[in-house]
């Protein structure tokens, strides 16, 4: 198990920017020693999980992760029903919208769809997203086990600010998620990028529990009250939406402050 614990971390690393790695770079940002890195890195280069570049010697991710990948979206269609829902919303409010799924550590983006105004939120598919810094990430824990909740509190990043503005300690997160569920939507204004606004909601699945989160990425500059109302009342109908599209229930708790704003 520890072995497969080194791998993945060593996964972790991969990134578009820079998309290729030295067996060096991957054993220091890991901790893991150079000999034990270049046997899994060997291992991982056998299964097609990391490519090695013929001339640099360089590590990059290989095909087989681009299979799985297929493959998960075949038996858990999540993006081909979430994109016209995302759609919808962005349309709406006029704003970048996004939908997350919880990845052990932090949130993972798993559609995106953008206005078509000039100044606009990026969202980046490949960047994971702190779950206490983020709209998406605040939203989905408010829902999740208590299990969930202590795990991402343990693995809190040190240091855990991005801005000013970011949640950095438990008791902190803990207070947020209450108001969270009382309000039955999670508003984080820059806490993670200093002109982004985000307001997400919970997608459930058939047994009540969180199964992913829809956010909407605003220009701070543009908020004001009477339109983080709207912002909000769109992204709860369009998680209720998602919810019945992946055969999931909303609880009723949920349902009843989406129903408040329509």
């Amino acid at each position: 198990m520890k072995t497969i614990d080194k791998a993945m971390s060593i996964l972790s690393f991969f990134s578009p920017n820079p998309a290729e790695h030295r067996l060096s770079d991957l054993a220091r940002a890991s901790g893991i020693d150079k000999v034990t890195a270049m046997r899994i890195l060997s291992s991982l280069v056998s299964c097609g999980f990391v490519e090695q570049h013929p001339q640099t010697r360089h590590y990059r991710l290989g095909s087989a992760v681009l299979r799985l990948a297929r493959v998960r979206e075949a038996c858990v269609p999540m993006a081909a029903a979430l994109q016209p829902i995302l759609n919808q919303l962005t349309e709406e409010v006029g704003e970048t919208s996004h939908a997350c799924v919880f990845s052990g550590k932090h949130m993972t983006t798993v559609a995106v769809s953008e206005p078509g105004r000039p100044t606009r939120v990026f969202v980046d598919l490949t960047q994971p997203l702190p779950v206490h810094a983020t709209a998406s990430g605040q939203a989905f824990l408010a829902y999740a086990d208590e299990a969930t909740i202590e795990g991402v509190l343990n693995d809190l990043p040190v240091p855990a600010s991005f801005t000013s503005n970011t949640i950095s300690s438990g008791a902190e997160l803990r207070l947020r998620l209450e108001a969270i569920r009382e309000r039955g939507c999670a508003v984080s204004t820059r806490s993670f990028e200093e002109e982004v606004t985000g307001i997400a909601a919970p997608v459930f699945d058939s047994h009540g529990r969180v199964r992913a989160t829809i956010s909407a990425a605003c220009i701070s500059s543009r908020m004001t009250p009477a339109f983080e109302r709207e912002v909000e009342a769109a992204v709860r109908r369009a998680c209720v939406k998602a919810t019945s599209a992946l055969d999931g229930e909303p609880p009723e708790i949920f349902l009843s402050k989406t129903m408040e704003t329509v």
